[in-house]
């Protein structure tokens, strides 16, 4: 799945950096839950054994979604300077949290700004400024929820989900932590809130601009 949101030096320096960090850590997770439930996740429970290089999986996620979401340079422009010079320590800014969770599913989702407000059996809401749902992670930058929970208009959808912001501060030179370190509540495994009761949310799209990728990973 890809899509044409990112210049060449931009896209280069992912690749070049960090994206194999990322390559790396999804497969400990899926050899980790191969040797343990034949590649079936199990529910929330504590993090995994793996290690991983946080800086560098953060920052390759990042910049996907800068991809995904252009607008993002514009909102955020601090970040957006401070992962193309590849700064050592990054700082999340205000109004933005990147959250993960596990994601055993087939079924995978790249997009940018979403809104959903589900109406039926409970309140709920999922406001996101991208997402990335391919097996075995789901990725969400979503803004603070404090405006939207004073609102009343009910829980997160992506509310339990570890915030992983810290995980900038770590530099190109640290390549292996141990997860269960990095998020000691444990990790849920999810599947896209707005395809659980489908019929049950009305979801807007933020902007003309809008990307929406969906698709199944092959057995």
């Amino acid at each position: 799945m890809w899509l044409r949101g990112l210049c060449q030096d931009c896209n280069s320096r992912a690749g070049e950096n960090y994206d194999a960090a990322y390559g790396d850590f999804t497969a400990r997770l899926v050899a980790y839950f191969s040797a343990r439930t034949r590649l079936r996740l199990p529910a929330a429970e504590s993090a995994p054994a793996v290690s991983v290089a946080p800086g560098r999986v953060a920052r390759s996620v990042l910049i996907g979604m800068f991809a995904t979401t252009p607008h993002l340079r514009t909102m955020f422009p601090s970040l957006a300077c401070d992962l193309q010079h590849r700064r050592p320590h990054i700082a999340m800014p205000d109004g933005a949290t990147l959250r993960m969770a596990l994601h055993p599913s087939r079924s995978t989702r790249l997009a940018s700004m979403a809104y959903g407000l589900r109406i039926l059996t409970r309140r709920q809401h999922y406001h996101v400024f991208s997402e990335i749902y391919f097996r075995p992670l789901a990725w969400a930058l979503s803004p603070n929820e404090d405006r939207l929970d004073v609102a009343e208009l009910g829980e997160s959808a992506v509310s339990s989900w570890p915030v992983v912001d810290q995980w900038l501060q770590y530099g190109d030179d640290v390549t292996a932590l141990d997860l269960r370190d990095l998020c000691r509540r444990g990790i849920p495994t999810v599947g896209h809130p707005l395809r659980e009761g489908h019929d049950e949310w009305v979801e807007t799209f933020q902007n003309d601009t809008a990307a929406f990728l969906e698709g199944n990973i092959p057995l």
